[in-house]
């Protein structure tokens, strides 16, 4: 409704000028423009650039009136207006001040008013408006160039009464119901799409089929092995040249089923690939990310030869015999502390603290703790973050005080202490160490940034907020254009209905708005990894579709020049990179992308397993 209002001298320009006196016409419409900045300062409201702009067009177009005959203004007042409100329009972008955008931000909060996806719709809402008036300008000038006869009042030439009316009230009127039926039309769809990307949630796990042997088919299997070992097979059919086929099947934390099916000429041995090709395998259901029930994750495997079929049941544990996982109160926040089996050496056990990404809580960091404890270091996954919660002003002594409170348990070496930080969880790990100078054994950075960015919550980012805190102060932050985003979001909200109909995933890849910002980041929001003394591993994807981790671990490691540091970039691969062997399809969650192809993820987990037991040993 405000938008009309600001649009009500032009109305009633428009009607009156092919009913009245050009003066009677434009002095009426100067008189209400006159009215709109007056009302604004008495309501203690700022100017708004379509309102001046249109004051200066009509004061203009009354001197016209007034001095020019009235056979000019027949011919040449409605398209000169169509321009001077198009040059007012664009004045406005040129200016920062959008129309669409002064108008729209009395109707919504502060928080969305300061937000990129808001600046974004406003100045795209605005650009359509200026290409309306534009067409408007050109099709208003027709008559006259065309036809010199032509004039605004002759309702007897077809060419006029197109030229000057219909063609552009027509697209005056389509602009207008775009602006008006785009926000709800957008709320309700990406509404829609959200409703694409469920939670899935935790079943109980059903039992796997029994299991059969063929003395022409051989399969040889470890029993039980760990998540983070290498999953090796040893197959033979009933001849040499035989075409063997295995299938690998298992269900995720939800009870969704997942499956890889390959075939393999001869006597083969196979590592890990029946694991990381699995397929989410439930046509009903929308894809996520597979999450392995916790303890045990039976697989089951079928070879085939023709009609001979062995299946075998074996079993992925996330831990080694008698390592333990108990909860532990960090300064009254949770962690998790992964024990090795059996006493402590003289020196004690080397220590990891392990900080997962925004998910926020520590059971995302179950399995990762587990494997560090089965291969010998007391691991601590730690909740610098709850769950479900906004990445905002998070205290940076979160990190320092819990690797302290490792350090000080009874069985730790004190000189062993070393950390392991995933996505966010790296970037503020990295900011909390290079700003308390803690002495470290080691630093593992998986898909890391180098940056300090923009506190961000769940429907973006969080205007003038850090995502750190120092001693209470706010640290330094890289801002993050989420308007980058709104392509993509307008994208989805298009497709939401057959997304949803499809059983697909509506996602958006926010590398876009974090290449973007990267770009503009100011030098105080780079993260001084120079100040780290201990070597520094950066495990990333050359597909990381969350954020270019790629590009920002180089940046870190080039600021230091350690000769110790590793970049381990695995090509093919995403952002979620994972300390054990797990199905890389469905690399996603809550509709973020994270990137990656199955081959990739396969080649990332393994070599991230090899590479993080190697340096922290």
């Amino acid at each position: 409704m405000s938008l009309v209002v600001g649009f009500a001298p032009w109305i009633v320009y428009w009607i009156l000028v092919g009913n009245t006196g050009f003066v009677t016409a434009v002095a009426a419409a100067l008189a209400l423009a006159a009215a709109g900045p007056l009302v604004q300062r008495v309501r203690g409201k700022p100017w708004r650039s379509l309102d001046v702009g249109t004051v200066v067009v009509f004061a203009l177009l009354l001197i016209a009136a007034l001095t020019l005959d009235d056979a000019v203004l027949e011919r040449w007042l409605q398209p000169v207006g169509n321009l001077g409100l198009l040059l007012v329009v664009l004045g406005g972008i040129l200016a920062g001040r959008p129309f669409v955008r002064e108008y729209a931000v009395e109707t919504v909060d502060p928080a969305t008013a300061a937000s990129g996806g808001f600046r974004y719709i406003t100045t795209a809402m605005t650009w359509m408006w200026a290409a309306a008036f534009a067409v408007m300008t050109v099709s208003s000038l027709i008559p006259p160039i065309v036809d010199g006869s032509a004039t605004v009042r002759d309702e007897t030439d077809a060419l006029s009464v197109v030229g000057y009316w219909v063609v552009p009230f027509v697209v005056l009127g389509a602009a207008g119901l775009v602006s008006a039926l785009f926000p709800k039309w957008f709320d309700t769809k990406s509404a829609l799409a959200a409703t694409a990307n469920p939670s899935p949630e935790p079943a109980s796990p059903t039992a796997p089929p029994p299991d059969l042997d063929s003395p022409r088919v051989h399969l040889v299997v470890p029993r039980q092995s760990r998540h983070d070992e290498p999953f090796r097979l040893t197959l033979a059919g009933s001849r040499p040249d035989a075409t063997i086929t295995v299938t690998a099947e298992g269900a995720d934390m939800s009870g969704a089923r997942w499956r890889s099916h390959r075939s393999y000429d001869g006597s083969v041995d196979v590592v890990d690939e029946p694991l990381w090709d699995m397929r989410f395998d439930e046509p009903d259901r929308v894809p996520d990310l597979f999450v392995p029930p916790p303890g045990r994750w039976p697989v089951t495997l079928t070879v085939t030869d023709g009609p001979h079929t062995t299946r075998r049941t074996v079993i992925r544990t996330d831990a080694a015999p008698g390592v333990t996982v108990e909860d532990l109160d960090v300064a009254g926040r949770p962690g998790l502390l992964a024990r090795p089996d059996g006493p402590a050496p003289l020196r004690g056990w080397p220590a990891v603290l392990c900080v997962g990404g925004s998910e926020g809580g520590v059971d995302s960091q179950r399995a990762t703790i587990a494997a560090l404890a089965s291969h010998g270091h007391v691991a601590l996954a730690y909740s610098w973050l709850d769950e479900n919660t906004e990445v905002a002003s998070v205290p940076l002594e979160r990190f320092t005080g819990a690797l302290r409170h490792l350090a000080a348990l009874p069985e730790i070496d004190t000189d062993n202490v070393a950390a392991v930080g995933i996505s966010r969880g790296a970037e503020g790990l990295l900011a909390a160490v290079a700003a308390d100078g803690t002495s470290l054994r080691a630093l593992v950075l998986v898909s890391p940034s180098s940056v300090s960015w923009q506190g961000l919550g769940p429907d973006g980012e969080i205007p003038d907020t850090p995502s750190w805190t120092l001693g209470g102060a706010p640290q330094p932050w890289a801002p993050l254009p989420s308007s980058a985003l709104m392509p993509q979001m307008i994208r989805n909200a298009w497709r939401a209905g057959r997304d949803v109909a499809r059983h697909r995933p509506s996602l958006l890849r926010l590398s876009d708005a974090y290449r973007a910002g990267l770009r503009d980041a100011p030098d105080p929001a780079h993260l001084r990894s120079e100040k780290i003394d201990a070597p520094i591993l950066c495990i990333t994807g050359t597909d990381d579709q969350l954020w270019p981790s790629t590009d920002m671990a180089g940046a870190l490691l080039a600021r230091r020049g350690d000769g110790r540091d590793r970049h381990l970039s695995v090509d093919g691969a995403g952002h979620l990179i994972r300390l054990g062997m797990f199905p890389g399809d469905a690399q996603w969650s809550g509709g973020i992308a994270f990137g990656g192809t199955p081959a990739g993820q396969g080649r990332a987990q393994r070599a991230a397993v090899d590479a993080v037991t190697e340096f922290l040993a």
